[in-house]
């Protein structure tokens, strides 16, 4: 797959994870999502002032004013037919004009029949077109003379009436000239932010910075006229004035407290990637991306992609990808890891002491200490991601020169993370070496040479849970206990020393160092799992951990 070109740790990139999905997947959800949902029905009145002008009232100020009659209920009317009661109590009132509409798809198109939604064409806007499932307009006409006539006209059942805006992507995310309820909603990145219901609601609020085109509808007809005037001309005008959402489309409520994902969202951005080689054929393959950084982390301007998210090959099997940084990953090892790291990092200690008649007795004294403090480095490229290491020397001597007794211990740990295939690999090797001397005799040997390679091979569990299978493989190349000949030993010891130190060893060992927790693969959870399934989950060429996706059935 191409996703494995996804290298985001680049510095023009430097992204904390991208979530891409193609337009066919995005239209397609979008669409299953309106078809199957049932949005409020929004009503709008206008009066004619003194001069002429539409001003906005309200349904019950106007039934007051009409007698009870809504003008949205009565059918045409032209001067000359009979005067219905409802065309008098019109005539006895000041409306204008109205509208009704609600978002969704129309009850005679069939499912494969529904156009698209968005078309993602440039890098940095989104085409966008607006479909009710019900739209009626109505109209007063005058002359001077007064009253001529009353229009009405609604939307088709078989054919929408189609709202086209191009939304420019930067809108989404500037709220700052909404209200702070609407505001509040539309900042909080929790586990609905990549859900379509979101996105259709970000672009249809983005969509009032400019004013749509209509199709669907012969330019020139009454009832065309009466669009362009109500509901792109007063209507829009007032939605820009009081910056509220066109045709009151609620806010999905996003709730980031209950966001399972490891990586908490704080910052966004939207992104159009083209598919290359571009063509007629592959532009369902063009893919909206969304930029993401973590932990208040500063978010890079977006800049193109050089490779393509999802192939025509996978087009039927995956509606996109979710790629993750491999130092945003690499970090998170790296904070699961470094406790149990320390763990195995020991500053050594020793102390040599002499005493009694003529200083005959010598005492030798050792330690280890646990918990000290590693030295971590992350490799900007190749497959090892994190390496830790520490070492720390002990040694002491008692006499003139030493010449009683002398004592050196050191040790030395190393562990690093390879990310590659679908596999994690940390690899760990503690060596402690003991040297120990008794008057002229001495012996120094690998006490504790051990190393484990934690093998995690790696899966999802669908709903973006990493889950792993451990393979560990100890080696144990530690030095055998060195045994001295019968003579030293009858004359200075030095056996029994070396067998205290070798016993010493082997049960520090053996409580000590193990393998690396199995639940640090297995507790981390991908973003997105509210809005997508995971189907795989492999390191890219440059170790970023990418998965392909796909909608999960979008919540009516």
């Amino acid at each position: 797959m191409s996703a494995n070109k996804s290298e985001l740790s680049n510095a023009k990139y430097g992204y904390d994870f991208v979530v891409a999905t193609t337009q066919e997947s995005i239209n397609g959800t979008m669409k299953e999502y309106l078809y199957n949902s049932t949005f409020p029905v929004v009503k709008m009145y206008w009066n004619q002032d003194a001069t002429g002008d539409p001003v906005a009232v309200s349904r019950d100020d106007l039934l007051k004013q009409t007698n009870g009659t809504d003008p949205l209920t009565v059918p045409s009317w032209n001067k000359g037919d009979p005067m219905t009661p409802a065309i008098t109590n019109i005539n006895n009132s000041n409306f204008y004009f109205a509208f009704e509409a609600a978002i969704g798809i129309p009850s005679g198109i069939a499912p494969q029949d529904i156009p698209d939604i968005i078309t993602l064409q440039a890098a940095s806007s989104v085409t966008f077109n607006l479909i009710c499932a019900q739209f009626t307009v109505v109209t007063c006409h005058f002359d001077r003379h007064g009253f001529t006539s009353f229009f009405s006209a609604s939307q088709p059942t078989n054919t929408p009436w189609i709202f086209t805006s191009i939304v420019a992507l930067k809108q989404i995310f500037d709220n700052s000239n909404l209200p702070p309820a609407v505001q509040a909603q539309l900042n909080n990145l929790g586990p609905d932010a990549f859900s379509v219901q979101q996105l259709f609601f970000d672009l249809d609020n983005a969509a009032l910075e400019s004013t749509p085109t209509i199709s669907g509808i012969a330019s020139g007809t009454p009832a065309y006229t009466l669009l362009t005037t109500v509901f792109l001309g007063a209507y829009f005008k007032a939605m820009q004035t009081n910056k509220q959402p066109i045709l009151n489309y609620s806010i999905v409520q996003n709730t980031p407290d209950n966001d399972p994902s490891t990586l908490k969202l704080t910052k966004m951005e939207l992104e159009v990637s083209p598919y290359t080689p571009a063509g007629a054929s592959t532009n369902d393959l063009n893919t909206l991306c969304y930029l993401c950084e973590t932990n208040g982390n500063n978010l890079l301007p977006a800049v193109p992609f050089t490779w393509n998210w999802v192939e025509q090959s996978e087009e039927s099997s995956f509606d996109g990808v979710i790629s993750i940084n491999r130092n945003t990953f690499a970090k998170y090892f790296e904070d699961q890891l470094t406790s149990y790291v320390s763990q195995n990092c020991f500053a050594a200690w020793v102390r040599v002491s002499i005493s009694g008649f003529f200083d005959q007795n010598i005492h030798y004294y050792w330690s280890m200490t646990a918990n000290q403090t590693p030295t971590i480095t992350t490799p900007a490229t190749g497959a090892t991601v994190l390496n830790y290491s520490y070492s720390s020397t002990a040694e002491d001597d008692a006499g003139a020169g030493g010449d009683m007794g002398e004592m050196k211990l050191s040790t030395t740990y190393t562990a690093s993370v390879t990310f590659t295939g679908a596999t994690i690999v940390v690899s760990q090797q503690l060596l402690v070496y003991a040297h120990v001397q008794r008057y002229q005799s001495g012996e120094g040997w690998n006490a504790i040479n051990k190393t484990i390679t934690d093998t995690y091979t790696l899966a999802m569990d669908g709903k973006g849970g990493l889950t792993a299978g451990l393979v560990s493989v100890p080696v144990d190349n530690s030095e055998p206990t060195p045994s001295t000949n019968w003579f030293i030993k009858q004359f200075t010891g030095l056996n029994e020393l070396v067998n205290d130190v070798a016993s010493w060893a082997s049960g520090f060992d053996e409580t000590s160092f193990q393998s690396m927790p199995l639940n640090v693969a297995q507790q981390f959870i991908f973003p997105g799992g509210k809005t997508f399934t995971f189907k795989d989950v492999s390191f890219s060429d440059s170790q970023d951990l990418v998965s392909h996706i796909s909608y999960v059935q979008p919540n009516q």
